[in-house]
């Protein structure tokens, strides 16, 4: 999916694109919530099945937001998991789980029953869940102060200088002992791996090495952050 993000990035879009459907999901399990609310009160019949049909939508969205989400992992986080992201994935396996559930047991209104109802509201629970762990991923590390993009760029220039510097200039692209990183965003390709230059790659290569290069597994999130918004700037 990686030629998707670049094609997007050349036409000026470089937002995650998993958000666009989460709330469609997240939008019909709350409407069918409300609806088997209404239909189980007022005994309307016609609201019951419209619950069911948002059900049966939301698990026809769940499928496409999902791949998005797979492909916005792989990007912007080269398939690390961190807490978030390990939260977001069991929610979504149960979501899909408790989805089939009460699509099957709410395809005859007369099998509609309290259990029904409480399947309803649990899946209700799991997507306020996904959203929860959806909304740490993109600003809970950023809860205690609002982080701008020159305070970001100035620790990743404090992560260059102690974790990179040894090895890499960071103001000419000569060689010291690897590549030096000066434009390195302005090249198509990475100067040894030969991977395109992303965010992505980047990640990985900090993880796990091309040749010779080691591993940095010790740089948190938002250090790793904070060095490819200074790489960006060179």
């Amino acid at each position: 999916m990686e030629s998707v993000y670049q094609a997007l990035a050349k036409i000026g879009y470089t937002h995650p694109l998993h958000p666009t459907l989460t709330h469609l999901v997240m939008g019909l399990v709350m409407g069918a919530f409300i609806f088997v609310l209404i239909a189980t009160f007022f005994r309307r019949e016609s609201l019951a099945r419209t619950a069911w049909r948002c059900m049966v939508l939301a698990l026809i969205a769940l499928l496409p937001t999902a791949v998005l989400g797979y492909g916005d992992w792989q990007h912007r986080f080269a398939g690390d998991l961190i807490f978030p992201i390990t939260m977001k994935l069991i929610l979504a396996g149960l979501l899909l789980v408790l989805l089939v559930v009460a699509i099957v047991l709410g395809f005859r209104t007369e099998n509609w029953s309290r259990n029904v109802v409480i399947i309803y509201a649990v899946c209700l629970v799991v997507v306020i869940g996904i959203g929860y762990f959806g909304g740490e991923l993109v600003y809970g590390k950023r809860a205690p102060k609002a982080a701008t993009e020159e305070t970001l760029v100035s620790e990743g220039a404090l992560v260059f200088s102690q974790s990179c510097s040894a090895c890499h200039h960071s103001d000419k692209p000569d060689y010291k002992i690897g590549p030096g990183m000066q434009g390195l965003f302005q090249l198509e390709k990475l100067p040894v791996s030969g991977r395109p230059v992303t965010e992505a790659n980047i990640r990985v290569q900090l993880k796990t090495p091309f040749k010779n290069m080691p591993a940095f597994p010790e740089l948190s999130e938002e250090k790793v952050e904070a060095l490819i918004a200074f790489l960006k700037t060179l």
